[in-house]
Parts: C-alpha cells; sequence; structure tokens
C-alpha cells in the first residue's frame, strides 16, 4: 500500500505534466510520450493508485487549480495553409545571383 506522502508527490506532478500537455492521455499515450515524467512509469502509477483512473480522480480532486479546464480530448493542431510561392522572373533571379543582393 502506497503512503499518503507518495499519492501526493504523485498527483503533483502528473497534474504538471496534465497541465503541459493540455489535456489527460490514455494509457497508452502517456506511455509512448516523450515528454513524460521519467521518474513515473504506468507500473509505479498503478502500484500507488491501482490504476491509472484512481490516479486521473484523486489528481483532480488534490490539484483542482493546475487542473482546472483540462480535459480527456487531445487538442487538434491547427494548420495555416501554406502562402503561394511565386517563382521570380529568369531575369531578375540571374541579376540576384550575380550581384548577391537579395538572398
Amino acid at each position: 500500500m502506497a503512503s499518503a506522502k507518495q499519492k501526493k508527490e504523485m498527483a503533483v506532478g502528473m497534474a504538471m505534466y496534465f497541465a503541459e500537455a493540455g489535456y489527460i492521455p490514455t494509457t497508452q499515450d502517456y506511455s509512448n510520450d516523450p515528454n513524460r515524467p521519467r521518474a513515473y512509469k504506468l507500473s509505479k502509477i498503478k502500484k500507488i493508485f491501482r490504476g491509472w483512473s484512481f490516479m486521473v480522480t484523486f489528481t483532480k480532486s488534490f490539484c483542482p487549480e493546475l487542473m482546472h479546464g483540462i480535459t480527456d480530448e487531445k487538442p487538434i493542431a491547427v494548420v495555416k495553409p501554406l502562402k503561394k510561392v511565386q517563382a521570380k522572373p529568369a531575369s531578375k533571379a540571374a541579376k540576384e545571383e550575380v550581384d548577391g543582393k537579395g538572398i
């Protein structure tokens, strides 16, 4: 059985991770994330909290200020469309090569 100190310490660390990630990942996403806290492997979380869902519930109740607004859904990355690339006329491109300006 884990001590209260272990649970509180892990809850604070996991709350910081969730705040940086912006969401609560699944166990598989957590295991594969290169930015996860190295000290908190999934096996250690299950040993201390008996399961991922118990850890999430405890973390939400122990650190409500950090967990405020964090959901289980992964944020969608916004992709900006690229600007159209226009080719320069051949005479202007050759001129830039010779004098070295505009590079």
